[in-house]
């Protein structure tokens, strides 16, 4: 028995000189994970779409060209061939080609903003999966000394059975605790071996045979709740990047109503034509001048396509306005959740202090043969209640304060 616990031990206890800090996981992360290195493309995917719509207005150049032969009955066979090269520049298109190169200078902000928020998620998933793993391994710690104190109380319980003075069911009992305690310890290892793989997904690695993790501050002085909410609609990545689509959507429907308007280009264009009935012959020619156009009936087209933009518009202010009740109640929900933590904390505290003297108490009377062996077994489920309990608090102080942190678009700030 002692043997399986030294080496449940080995196995469970993360070696501090190369336990990897959430420091250096995150950067990990950040480095590795490929759903972040998709969101950094979307940048560039932007990028081109703005020199598109900026292409769009510009000057353009165009080369045409033919050649044709033909036979009337009682002449000879003409041949020709012609060449021309034109280009035209866009003058006015009713605020269409202006609309959709504003559109595609926000693509690029939102685009942006979006891959910060993506870090920010990231950030956040790594620390909570990091944090996952120490409540885990120190549930085991729990588990062990659990199972180690019932291996003594066996021990001791097994030397009185022998000098007679007490039952043999005692021992029995005692035997029976300490094999569902090390069933305890198993399953709890696990947990923090899975917590582990979770982490390691998050920073691509393979394996998790190297990966091990060290402690993270919990301390912390809790502010206004007021101020935590005027930070979140101010910083967050996604509200800024929602109201960057809402600055699209009003200038989609400025493309929509350019349908409405007319449009007017330069054109200048040059060619040469030659014909050959006998002999060839060439003549050149030259052309400069304005078009313009007006689209005054097109079966309502335009006008459905205005509704749309304009319906699309509405839809994403709305989308603004639910975002924006949905992170306010993230900051209250997160708040309230670390405010009663840091309770939790102090109060868990208490409890071990006064399981521990219970178990005391306990196992001292049952050696005086004052108690019985149920009290010395109740007061060890009480104290692994009170340390599991203060495990949970400790480490909810942690989660819940990068909760806070994620929801106000401020994720390292809990790192600090």
């Amino acid at each position: 028995m002692k043997k399986f616990l030294a080496t449940l031990l080995l196995l469970t206890l993360p070696a501090t000189a190369s336990a990897m800090s959430l420091n250096e996981a995150t950067n990990t992360a950040l480095e590795n994970n490929p759903n972040l290195q998709n969101s950094r493309l979307a940048i560039e995917v932007a990028e081109k779409s703005l020199k598109i719509a900026r292409g769009n207005k510009g000057a353009s150049i165009s080369v045409s060209g033919g050649a044709n032969t033909s036979k009337t009955e009682g002449t000879d066979n003409t041949q020709g061939v012609n060449a021309r090269i034109t280009g035209s520049v866009p003058l006015y298109t009713g605020k269409r080609l202006e609309s959709q190169i504003k559109s595609a200078e926000l693509e690029i902000d939102i685009s942006k903003l979006e891959y910060i928020q993506a870090q920010e998620d990231l950030i956040y998933s790594v620390a909570k999966a990091y944090i996952d793993a120490l409540e885990n391994w120190a549930n085991t710690q729990v588990y062990l000394q659990t199972e180690e104190n019932l291996a003594d109380h066996e021990k001791n319980i097994a030397e009185m059975y022998s000098a007679g003075s007490k039952a043999k069911i005692d021992l029995l009992r005692a035997q029976v605790e300490t094999a569902n305690a090390q069933q305890d310890t198993a399953k709890s290892h696990a947990a923090y071996e899975i917590s582990l793989t979770n982490l390691a997904t998050l920073m691509a690695m393979d394996s998790i045979a190297n990966l091990s993790v060290e402690h993270v501050a919990t301390s912390m002085s809790l502010g206004e709740l007021n101020d935590y909410l005027v930070q979140a609609i101010e910083n967050r990545p996604d509200l800024r990047a929602t109201a960057l689509k809402v600055d699209q959507g009003e200038y989609a429907l400025e493309v929509a109503k350019s349908g409405n308007r007319p449009s007017v280009s330069a054109e200048v264009g040059a060619g040469v034509d030659a014909n050959r009935t006998d002999e060839w012959s060439h003549s050149a020619n030259a052309s400069a001048g304005l078009s313009a156009s007006w689209n005054i009936f097109d079966s309502g087209i335009v006008k459905a396509e205005i509704k749309k933009a304009q319906h699309e518009l509405d839809q994403l202010n709305l989308t603004m306005k639910n975002e924006i009740n949905s992170v306010s109640e993230e900051v209250i929900t997160a708040y309230k959740n670390l405010k009663i933590a840091l309770i939790r904390l102090r109060t868990t505290k208490k409890a071990v202090d006064l399981a521990e003297e219970e178990r005391y108490i306990a196992i001292e009377r049952y050696r005086a043969g004052e108690g019985i062996l149920l009290d010395v077994l109740d007061s060890e489920v009480s104290l692994t209640t009170a340390k599991k309990n203060h495990v949970s608090a400790t480490y909810d102080v942690a989660r819940y304060k990068f909760d806070l942190s994620h929801a106000i678009g401020d994720t390292l700030s809990a790192m600090q």
